[in-house]
């Protein structure tokens, strides 16, 4: 099984998604300011890694597990869906795919704070706002991994495509 975390940027709450899932971070607590800013890409990334895979490692159960920015593109996963249909389809693709969306996990404070420190360069005032983010999103990126882990062992499907919109 492979599991690919997306959102927006890809460096910010699929990347917290991923330690989380990947037991670097723990579930009975937000994580400190260090913990967050040395998460691998906590941001980090630029408008140029949008839609590249970011390999973040291999699960307890032998999963590899990465991250992907979207950006404000509606085709991307549809297309990235159809391409690995198609692989599957013709049994060059056997790994189930988990596609799990954790942008309804990002409060307001880590997007504003990820305009200001990625788009406009103002790590002053983004970071902080990225950080205390973070920590308000924390539960929420916890039960949105356990729920994606969960529904991939539940589905018989090859392919799992999750918007999780209950996380909002």
């Amino acid at each position: 099984m492979i599991y690919i975390y997306n959102d927006f940027g890809g460096t910010h709450t699929t990347v917290l998604a991923a330690a989380y899932h990947l037991k670097k971070l723990t579930p009975t607590r937000a994580p400190t300011d260090r913990e967050i800013l040395t998460t691998h890409n906590f941001n980090k990334l630029v408008y140029a890694d949008r839609g590249k895979l970011f390999f973040h490692g291999i699960d307890d159960e032998g999963n590899p597990v990465y991250t992907m920015g979207r950006g404000k593109s509606k085709i991307l996963i549809p297309g990235a869906v159809n391409l690995l249909s198609m692989l599957m389809e013709e049994h060059k693709l056997r790994e189930k795919i988990v596609l799990s969306n954790t942008s309804p996990t990002v409060p307001l404070p880590m997007t504003l704070g990820g305009m200001l420190s990625r788009w406009l360069k103002i790590d002053a005032i983004g970071v902080p706002l990225l950080l205390y983010g973070a920590k308000i999103a924390y539960r929420d990126i916890v039960n949105l991994v356990d729920h994606t882990k969960s529904a991939a062992k539940q589905s018989s499907s090859q392919l799992l495509v999750l918007d999780n919109k209950r996380f909002t």
